[in-house]
């Protein structure tokens, strides 16, 4: 069953160009990954609040990606330890949802 990632990202004002400019222009490390689905960037009209939503085929192949010598490549480097630990607040808000039907 496929699975969605939803992450929450808030921004200051002067951050929020620049990120959108980033996803409009990312390499798309997780585009080829084995059971990749779908990524879009929403957020509020104002800007106040964006979400990134990632669909894989299933839990196994997301877990795969997070964990991924890639994922690291398209999140600009950063240690995946940084990503794992439970009261890292970067991730506090993150959940995983399955697709029903």
């Amino acid at each position: 069953m496929a699975v969605i990632s939803y992450f929450p990202v808030t921004l200051p004002e002067p951050a929020r160009a620049g990120f959108e400019q980033s996803w409009r222009t990312r390499v798309g490390a997780a585009d080829t990954f084995p059971g990749f689905i779908s990524t879009e960037l929403v957020a509020t009209e104002d800007r106040n609040q964006y979400v990134v939503l990632t669909r894989f085929t299933d839990k196994e192949s997301f877990e795969a990606w997070i964990n991924s010598d890639n994922f690291t490549r398209g999140h600009r480097g950063e240690s995946l330890e940084k990503y794992k630990m439970e009261d890292n607040p970067f991730l506090k808000d993150h959940k995983l949802y399955e697709v029903l039907g």
